[in-house]
């Protein structure tokens, strides 16, 4: 059992290296960074993945970097419930409520023991 373990981690380990080595650098996305004016001095390819970007400096940079967090910082979550309180009455003490309280049957299920048998 043991052996199969360490069989399945070097493949699996195998394959995660194979699929960093032939990644596509033609997928990663083009955005301004750095600028990737470096060559290889053996092979004479560009030593970034982006080619050819300008630098990313100035305003535009700094207001597209707030944009692109806006709609994650935003809490959209509402609850029809909050509406109802009329006055908070502390820490530990409920709310009074506009309408009726919230009945909740405290045994849906008719059950007459909580002892398992």
């Amino acid at each position: 059992m043991k052996a199969i373990g360490i069989i399945l981690g070097t493949v699996g380990a195998s394959c995660f290296a194979l699929s960093m080595a032939f990644a596509n650098p033609g997928l990663l996305p083009n955005h301004p960074g750095y600028p990737a004016k470096g060559k290889s001095p053996a092979t004479g390819q560009a030593t970034a993945n982006d080619p050819g970007q300008t630098n990313a400096v100035g305003v535009a940079t700094l207001q597209a970097s707030q944009l692109s967090q806006d709609s994650a910082a935003m809490n959209e979550v509402t609850d029809p419930n909050r509406a109802r309180i009329e006055k908070s009455m502390g820490a530990g003490r409920l709310p009074e409520v506009e309408g009726p309280l919230n009945k909740v049957n405290p045994n849906p299920a008719g059950a007459t023991s909580t002892v398992i048998k």
